[in-house]
Formats: structure tokens, C-alpha cells, sequence
């Protein structure tokens, strides 16, 4: 007992100054996750320089946690910032070769870049690292449309939904090659599976709006591209496809007036120019028809002709509306 009760003060003491050592430590660690939260909360906010600054900060006070370099990546990559981006993801790897999602990520940027053969070369080590048969499949759906094998592609993709039913990248990915194929019920019934599990997905509520357009399925498309528009009011494709819709819908008004609001969004659109002369046409204000028709001349005059080709074989050109190879002032020998 004498031992016991001499013993006791001394690992007091000893627990004390541990405790004095530590404490610093824990709470440099405690202040950098708090840092790393708030980053991800601005992160779900897209107000990604504050994410930025946050995870900047977590990392100064905590360098050597691989999450807080990833998710300073992922900010990075958001804000297409893409060469921080690929530096972020390859300290992400320094630290810990465990993340290696990060190789995916890598390969999207490069992607998105337009550098295919790196997409494809980080792709492949994504394939080879994942132990993920779903994810492995994906990926190799994602380099064949790389290679424009969309058939392939496409089966890669059914592959992965077999091990994963819910996955809705996968699910999205098969829908946009249907699109490319302009199999526009076999885009539609996976685009609705996909909305189902992401409700407000921007593309995949927009990709809906535009199958539903191309099917003359005017209603169904002005819903979807409606709460698109909620999301995202300066959504080219948002906007460009709601006129489409209302003017199937026989609602010229609203059709010309998201046409024009299109053109804010995207002011050198030679597509949404000739479109909104077709409007003006119907509406019988041929002067302004003929401008919106000289500005797509003038933006792509390979555009029109193909489009002034397009009627005189008698083309049907989705829901336009009818008319004819001179355009109000604008023949084919002014185009050459």
C-alpha cells in the first residue's frame, strides 16, 4: 500500500505532462478538421474559392492527411483549375497510393482537356488499381467512347449495371450513347432510371428535356427542362430546348423568348440564330428573321447551307417550323 500511494503521484505527474505535450498537437489536428468541413460545406455550395481557403488552411495545419489534399483537388478541378488540380490529385498519391481513385480523376481532367492518350493511359491504371468489378467496367466503357466504339461502349456499361444496379454514372453514360445513336426510347428509359436515383442532376434532367423534344413529347420536356431551369438559369441547352418545346407545344411567344434568352447565354451561336429566324418567320416579322438569318450566316456560313440543304430535300428538322430555301432575303448564292 506505501508503494501504491507514492506511486500514484508520480503517474499524476507524468499524465499531466503528457497531457501539456499533447495538447497542442490534438489541437492543431482538432482546428485542421474543422477547417476540412467547412471546406466541404462551401465545397456543396460551389463557392469553391472559400472551399479552397479552408482546405488550404487544414493543410497548413495538418500536411499529411491525403482526404484534405483531394478534396483541394476536387475544388480545384471544379473550378477548372485543371494543372492545380493534377498537382493536388499527385500529392493525394504521394501520401497515400491507396487513393487511387485519384488516377480517374486525373484521367477526367485530361479528358476534359482534350488529351485523349493521357485520359485513356490513367484510365487504365485506374482499371488495373480498382479491385472494383463495377467500376472496372465503367472505365473501359469510358476509354471505347473515347474511341467512338459507342456499341462497346455500351455493353461495357451494362456490365457494370449487372454487379450495380444503381449505378448512375453508368446508367447516364449508356442514355448519352443512345442519344449519339438517336435510339431516342432506349435514352429515355435509362435517363428516367438515372433520375430516380439523382432527382436534380442538371445534364440529366437537360439530356431528358432533350429526348423528350426529339420524341414530340412536348409537355414531358417543358417539366424536366423547367426544373433544370430552377437549378441553372444560364444553361444554353436549357434554355435553347424549353423554345424548342414550346413551340411543339404551339406556344410561340415563350418559344421566342427562350430562344433570346439562349442568346444571352451564348451570344456566337449560329444554331440558336437560324432557329430564332424560323421563329421570327412563323410570327410572319420577316425583317428580323432576315437579321437572325444574316448573323448566322456570317457566325457559320457551313451552318445554313447545311440547314438551307436540309429543307430543300425535305427534312424534317425536329419541331422547326416550316420554310423555305430563300429565307426571307437570304438565298444560297448569298452563302457562297
Amino acid at each position: 500500500m506505501k508503494y501504491r500511494h507514492a506511486i500514484l503521484p508520480t503517474l499524476l505527474l507524468i499524465g499531466i505532462c503528457v497531457s501539456l505535450v499533447l495538447s497542442p498537437v490534438c489541437s492543431e489536428a482538432s482546428t485542421a478538421q474543422t477547417y476540412f468541413l467547412q471546406g466541404n460545406s462551401f465545397l456543396n455550395k460551389n463557392k469553391l474559392e472559400k472551399a479552397i481557403e479552408n482546405y488550404e488552411k487544414a493543410i497548413a495545419l495538418n500536411p499529411k492527411v491525403a482526404r484534405y489534399y483531394y478534396s483541394l483537388a476536387r475544388a480545384y478541378h471544379r473550378k477548372k483549375s485543371y494543372d492545380e488540380a493534377i498537382t493536388q490529385y499527385e500529392k493525394v498519391l504521394d501520401i497515400d497510393s491507396k487513393f487511387y481513385w485519384s488516377y480517374s480523376s486525373i484521367g477526367d481532367i485530361y479528358l476534359e482537356k482534350g488529351d485523349f492518350s493521357k485520359a485513356v493511359s490513367y484510365f487504365e491504371i485506374y482499371i488495373y488499381k480498382t479491385p472494383n468489378e463495377s467500376e472496372k467496367h465503367y472505365y473501359r466503357g469510358r476509354i471505347l467512347d473515347i474511341q467512338g466504339k459507342t456499341d462497346d461502349a455500351i455493353k461495357e456499361y451494362e456490365e457494370a449495371l449487372k454487379n450495380r444496379s444503381d449505378y448512375f454514372d453508368a446508367l447516364k453514360s449508356i442514355a448519352l450513347n443512345y442519344m449519339k445513336k438517336n435510339d431516342h426510347p432506349q435514352a429515355e428509359s435509362y435517363l428516367s432510371r438515372a433520375k430516380k436515383l439523382r432527382r436534380y442532376d442538371e445534364e440529366t434532367l437537360i439530356s431528358l428535356g432533350i429526348v423528350y423534344t426529339k420524341m414530340k413529347e412536348n409537355a414531358k420536356a417543358l417539366d424536366v427542362l423547367n426544373v433544370a431551369l430552377r437549378i441553372n438559369p444560364f444553361n444554353r441547352d436549357t434554355r435553347f430546348y424549353l423554345g424548342k418545346a414550346y413551340y411543339g407545344s404551339g406556344d410561340l411567344e415563350r418559344a421566342i423568348q427562350q430562344m433570346k434568352q439562349a442568346l444571352t447565354v451564348a451570344p456566337d451561336d449560329s444554331e440558336i440564330h437560324f432557329t430564332l429566324g424560323l421563329y421570327y418567320d412563323k410570327k410572319g416579322w420577316h425583317d428580323l428573321a432576315a437579321a437572325e438569318y444574316k448573323e448566322a450566316l456570317y457566325l457559320n456560313p457551313d451552318y445554313l447551307l447545311d440547314k438551307l440543304e436540309e429543307i430543300r430535300q425535305g427534312a424534317t428538322m425536329d419541331d422547326q417550323p416550316e420554310t423555305n430555301t430563300e429565307c426571307n432575303g437570304i438565298d444560297e448564292n448569298t452563302t457562297r
